[in-house]
């Protein structure tokens, strides 16, 4: 099932209310070697998120069969196992 992310939840120049979904010290530029570390099939697009539909960002579809919540918080976990 493919479940969408957007590279918002994991922007730690956002604020929660504008959609960040991790902690303050996440190393949102090494997303994808998180997500290629997991072995997670993926593909990448542009498109306007929905909270602030001025704002062109990067739309992640991934490969995962829990939830989304699951999903956030196993990359999240990832962040230790990359230098």
């Amino acid at each position: 099932m493919k479940r969408v992310l957007w590279e918002t939840y994991f922007d730690t120049s956002v604020t929660r209310k504008q959609g960040r979904r991790v902690k303050k010290d996440f190393p949102s530029q090494k997303l994808y070697d998180i997500l290629k570390g997991m072995g997670l099939v993926y593909s990448v697009t542009e498109a306007r998120y929905p909270r602030s539909p001025w704002r062109v960002v990067r739309k992640i579809e991934v490969e995962w069969e829990g939830s989304k919540e699951e999903l956030i918080k196993k990359i999240e976990s990832e962040t230790s196992s990359v230098s």
